[in-house]
């Protein structure tokens, strides 16, 4: 183990997430693949690695990682792996827990005390004030010389730039779907739900078996509501109605998006997430399904690698499964997101170091697969997957998404891609929704009456895209 040290962050995290998420602009199916079950060379241009800068002595470089204080995972392991190949370079981390943005980063950036590299969101909000801002490097010339631009799709791309300049590397990729405890459901002669009412039907059967909460949500947290609302907008509204607001004329109290509204409600009532899913953390929601108290959880795989380490041979008992449409007759679209970007301080004293670390971490065949077989991130752009070895529900996962792939694909975070302002609104009146405080017309009202606000003031997402011109 290298002499890197971890550093503890006083910031309390809002969600227990490992990365943050974030959306692209165009959707898996209608252009260019993210990697999730693509079996293909990686096409990463050889001889085109970054040497560490010739500075004549030691390097230090510190990087904030999402997460929490004293986490190990597969990152800080491909850090120590830098280390060894680079003995005068060393990477100090510090974990700043898993809120969406990340409060205290932008007050070190303008006392000069910031990072050399971040985790961070790619949405509106905090990114643009940091770009505006001149704290972040302008990573162009790497995208170009090193050969990301022939891994990192063009879609992602434009999440991660403007004004023709790449700010940060998109990373990880992130879907949403059900995960479900085999033993329970056929303790109880269920099968996978094929229709809604299936699903509707399971629930109720659960519910008569003394399950609580049969569909686990930490609605105190807010955010785990927001991945129903981003699903059943998208399906109700399909990918093409969800573009239409975010890119077109459309707007978010249109007839679909207040139907999935008013089905989330009715969910709720129902007794779907428990009698008060708005006290749950979803951390606690989470024990309790890997514990077998609550049966079935909507939620992505980032959970997984921990039940793997903590579950050794139980984690056989759990698979997933699409949630069934909510309109009879309809496609199923997958959820499908990018969820990190990789930011470089612009006053960082070592750029060509930081870039080469980047390098080191998203671009090497040996790190891409050590990153997927943890669990932890899925890289952007083709992935050999004959070369890994996954997770068995990893596997299943990624199973699930490609099967449904060619309906097109729908947001899995629309709190990320949407304006902070829009995302502060929706996430109360979510709660508010669920404790019968507002009405699916109300909650979408409020939804379009920030959306609005925000365009006015151009906080929503900008149009993006890097070229590489060659001589």
């Amino acid at each position: 183990m290298s002499d890197r040290r971890i550093q503890e962050s006083p910031v309390s995290p809002i969600a227990r997430r490992f990365v943050t998420k974030v959306d692209r602009r165009k959707f898996v199916g209608r252009g260019i693949a993210l990697g999730l079950g693509t079996v293909a060379v990686s096409g990463f241009a050889a001889g085109k690695r970054a040497e560490a800068q010739e500075s004549g002595g030691p390097v230090s470089l510190t990087v904030w990682l999402n997460g929490e204080p004293g986490t190990t995972n597969a990152i800080t392991e491909i850090f120590d792996q830098y280390e060894a190949e680079h003995p005068d370079v060393t990477i100090e981390t510090t974990f700043v827990g898993s809120s969406l943005f990340n409060p205290t980063l932008l007050p070190a950036l303008n006392a000069g005390e910031g990072p050399d590299i971040w985790m961070g969101g790619t949405g509106p909000g905090q990114p643009a004030a940091l770009i505006a801002a001149g704290h972040a490097l302008d990573l162009t010339p790497y995208f170009c010389e090193l050969g990301w631009n022939e891994v990192i799709p063009e879609e992602i791309v434009s999440y991660t730039s403007s004004e023709g300049k790449l700010w940060a590397v998109g990373d990880s990729v992130e879907t949403t779907l059900m995960f479900y405890n085999k033993d329970i459901f056929a303790e109880h002669g269920l099968e996978v739900p094929a229709t809604w009412t299936d699903l509707a039907n399971a629930v109720e059967v659960l519910k008569a078996a003394g399950f609580a909460m049969p569909i686990g949500l930490g609605g105190a947290d807010k955010w785990p509501i927001s991945h129903w609302q981003s699903m059943l907008w998208g399906r109700f509204a399909g990918p093409e109605g969800v573009d239409n607001v975010m890119y077109g004329d459309g707007r978010w109290d249109e007839e679909p998006f207040v139907q999935a509204s008013a089905k989330l409600k009715e969910m709720n009532d129902a007794g779907w997430f428990g009698p008060n899913p708005l006290a749950e953390l979803q951390d606690d929601v989470v024990a309790q399904f890997w514990r077998g108290d609550v049966p079935m959880i909507y939620t992505g795989p980032w959970i997984i690698a921990d039940a793997v380490r903590d579950l050794g041979d139980e984690i056989g008992k759990f698979s997933v499964f699409q949630v069934p449409p909510p309109i009879e007759g309809d496609p199923i679209y997958p959820t499908q997101d990018i969820g990190t970007g990789w930011y470089t301080n612009s006053q960082t004293a070592n750029p060509d170091v930081a870039a080469d670390v980047l390098n080191f971490l998203l671009f090497r065949d040996e790190s891409r697969g050590l990153l997927l077989e943890s669990g932890d991130s899925v890289p952007v752009g083709e992935i050999d997957l004959t070369a890994v070895e996954l997770p068995a529900l990893l596997e299943e996962v990624f199973n699930q998404t490609n099967q449904h792939r060619d309906n097109g694909t729908i947001h899995a975070f629309l709190d990320t891609v949407t304006p902070a302002t829009m995302t502060d609104v929706t996430y109360d009146g979510l709660q508010a929704l669920l404790a019968g405080q507002m009405t699916p017309e109300e909650f979408n009202a409020a939804v379009q009456a920030a959306w609005e606000a925000a365009k006015a003031e151009n906080l929503h997402l900008q149009p993006g895209g890097v070229e590489c011109t060659t001589s």
